[in-house]
């Protein structure tokens, strides 16, 4: 979404994340409109990300886009996923991560209690 050529396994855990999320509401968490409505919705969840976490995705599209959004306060993810458990919640928060380099991996994701 955000224009990144790097793939690595972060983009898998950041799926999961997703996917967990939609797996605990019983609906998409970020259910967009369109590109630009989908990112705001990424956001209003897991706040604004740092210059440093934007320039860890290495796209001038994601500086561009995320510098236009509307500014909206975040809801956070306790609020959000509010049946979620203590343990649940840590994992969702760490699979979705917006910078991919302090993401989670995949075998400290599989060791999460």
């Amino acid at each position: 979404m955000l224009g990144s050529t790097v793939y690595t396994k972060a983009v898998d855990m950041w799926s999961c994340g997703c996917i967990l999320g939609e797996l605990i509401m019983g609906k998409p968490m970020f259910a967009g409109t369109s590109t630009l409505n989908q990112i705001e919705k990424v956001v209003k969840v897991i706040g604004l990300p740092t210059p440093s976490d934007v320039d860890s995705i290495n796209s001038t599209l994601a500086s561009t886009l995320l510098q236009n959004l509307q500014k909206t306060s975040s809801v956070g993810l306790k609020e959000f996923q509010s049946k979620c458990s203590k343990e649940g919640l840590d994992l969702l928060r760490r699979l979705l991560t917006f910078n991919p380099s302090k993401r989670i991996s995949v075998s400290d994701a599989l060791k999460h209690p």
